[in-house]
């Protein structure tokens, strides 16, 4: 087999980058656009978006195992088993958009009540809840759509897919927020409505284009017979890296109903804090996914050396620009919250935080970029038991007691993730360095 040519890392980053920018835009500007509301549709929707994250992980799952098994199969040069792949994830991840919709429009109360969201939250936000929650199909195979290119180390097209979304997104959220072109005032339900059609538009068109790009037609010559020694292939990725996630999301959850507890001014707070860490660490992300792909193409090529340098490289990288872009935001604390919201009181619980946002964020960059070199490379439990031993073990008991027993608040939630994030960084750095890796290759 001669020398495989993978993409350069900023051809693969830079065009991943604007795409998660605008889909963490289509993610937040919910949120950003309902600052202009009311603080209270903001705080509902913020502990909303926490439980919506579960589908991102119930999807994410698929997609990732599929962007990992297309990735080494390119790099083998097998177009039949990359095909198979393709057809495998849509199916699984049409079927698990239908079943958590159902899931979400049926129990949403339930659900909003286990998370102690407060019951004026929940009367403010649950017609949103039950809109993007229950159709989250759309915002399953688009993504999946997106894994997929990325594998293909053609990022760029689903960038122009989601700048259309993106702006769809805004034109209805104006519609329903600020009354343009005489539509109705709904506040949540109508940025809801806003955000299933962009998403609804956006699946159809990110399919035709991966389509398209992929030389993909959907066939039933790769379901016949079932492959399923790809769904185990699948869930063998899926399931740990699933459990990974999905541990990180329940202990997050089980933070979020401690700030829910500690009133709206903070539940308000953490939900601005947390849309500016998401803008955060999107280079570090859009990096971690440029370097997976690259690992995966050199792992299926069997050039595992390659593959460990360019891991390395990324990981220095992101710690810089991790540094300097939490640095600037510290710097423009004001004018950046002054974006969101003039409230005193949200702003003094907020400003405290942002010198800690330094600290959690430049270790979190470990984790983004060595866990998505792991997955790719095919580590995949290793990760997972780390995942779950220090968010139940620092995470979630240390948000407690230095939030809520010790009376911190925010601050002691954001040491505590911090801790989480360093102590787990440090062990994935350590599993890379000593190569175990090399030896779980799927191809």
């Amino acid at each position: 087999m001669g020398k495989i040519q993978v993409k350069s890392l900023m051809s693969l980053t830079i065009p991943i980058f604007f795409e998660l920018l605008l889909v963490t835009i289509v993610g937040n500007v919910d949120t950003i656009m309902l600052g202009h509301y009311s603080d209270k549709a903001v705080g509902a929707v913020g502990g909303i978006s926490q439980v919506l994250n579960i589908q991102n992980v119930i999807f994410g799952f698929v997609n990732l195992a599929t962007a990992i098994l297309c990735a080494q199969f390119i790099g083998a040069k097998n177009k039949r088993r990359v095909h198979e792949v393709i057809t495998v994830s849509l199916v699984v991840n049409l079927i698990l958009g239908l079943f958590m919709g159902i899931l979400y429009f049926t129990f949403w109360n339930t659900i909003l009540e286990k998370i102690k969201l407060p019951l004026e939250l929940i009367e403010v936000g649950k017609n949103y809840f039950k809109l993007v929650g229950g159709l989250c199909i759309f915002q399953g195979i688009t993504l999946t759509c997106g894994a997929i290119m990325k594998s293909h180390g053609k990022p760029k097209q689903m960038l122009y897919v989601n700048m259309g979304v993106n702006l769809l997104n805004i034109l209805g959220n104006g519609m329903f927020i600020f009354g343009w072109f005489g539509v109705p005032i709904l506040g949540p339900t109508g940025v809801g409505i806003s955000t299933v059609v962009s998403r609804a538009i956006g699946c159809i068109v990110g399919f035709l284009v991966m389509s398209h790009n992929c030389n993909f037609k959907f066939r039933k010559k790769f379901l016949q017979p079932f492959p399923f020694h790809v769904i185990k292939n699948i869930l063998s990725i899926g399931i740990p890296t699933a459990g990974e996630n999905l541990a990180w999301n329940i202990g997050q959850l089980m933070i979020m109903s401690m700030i829910n507890t500690m009133g709206t001014t903070i539940i308000a707070s953490r939900t601005y804090l947390m849309l500016i860490a998401n803008f955060v660490m999107t280079f570090s992300i859009a990096l971690g996914h440029g370097t997976a792909i690259q690992v995966g193409q050199l792992v299926g090529a069997k050039e595992s050396e390659e593959a460990y340098g360019k891991c390395l490289k990324s990981l220095k990288l992101s710690i810089v620009l991790a540094f300097s872009v939490t640095v600037l935001a510290w710097l423009f604390k004001n004018q950046i919250m002054g974006v969101f919201t003039k409230d005193r009181a949200i702003l003094e619980a907020s400003l405290k935080i942002f010198p800690l946002m330094i600290v959690l964020e430049v270790g979190r960059v470990f984790n983004i970029v060595i866990i998505n070199s792991l997955h790719a490379a095919g580590d995949i439990k290793f990760p997972m038991f780390m995942g779950i031993i220090f968010i139940f073990i620092v995470a979630v008991p240390f948000s407690y007691i230095f939030g809520v027993k010790l009376g911190w608040g925010l601050v002691g939630i954001w040491i505590a993730n911090a801790a989480d994030e360093w102590f787990r960084g440090i062990a994935m750095l350590i599993r890379w360095r000593n190569k175990k890796w090399i030896t779980k290759s799927f191809v």
